[in-house]
Order: structure tokens, then sequence, then C-alpha cells
């Protein structure tokens, strides 16, 4: 049985505009726009009348670019 409503599960991984964050990186949700913040930090509205949310991204292609070893 499910401990949690299943829209629950999905609202965790959600951040708003202005809603303080940890370090990472974080995409908006229906945009392509990233946000990368090395520091604990608030997350930047939309400015285009708009709710901003985002999603915290784990790996981007660049940073699994960067681990790739060219092999010799």
């Amino acid at each position: 049985m499910w401990q949690e409503a299943e829209q629950d599960l999905f609202a965790r991984d959600l951040y708003l505009a202005g809603e303080r964050v940890m370090p990472g990186t974080y995409r908006q949700i229906g945009s392509s726009r990233e946000i990368h913040l090395d520091t604990e930090d608030f997350l930047p509205a939309s400015l285009d009348g708009h709710v901003a949310c985002y999603r915290r991204v784990e790996n981007t292609w660049k940073q699994l670019a960067l681990q790739v070893q060219p092999r010799v």
C-alpha cells in the first residue's frame, strides 16, 4: 500500500522560485534554463509573470562529458 499520495512523491522534488535550496544545478520546468548554485541560495524568479518551478538535476550532460576519459 502507498503511504502517501502519488502527487506528493513528485511535489517533494519540485522547488519554487524564492525557495532556499542546497548547492547544485536546478532546471526550470518547461524551459531549458539551468541555474547552478555554488552555495546555499534562493532560486530566481522567471520574470515573465509565471511561477517558476525547478527540479534538481543530479548530473548534466556537461558534467557527464567531463567524467568520460578518452581511451588511449
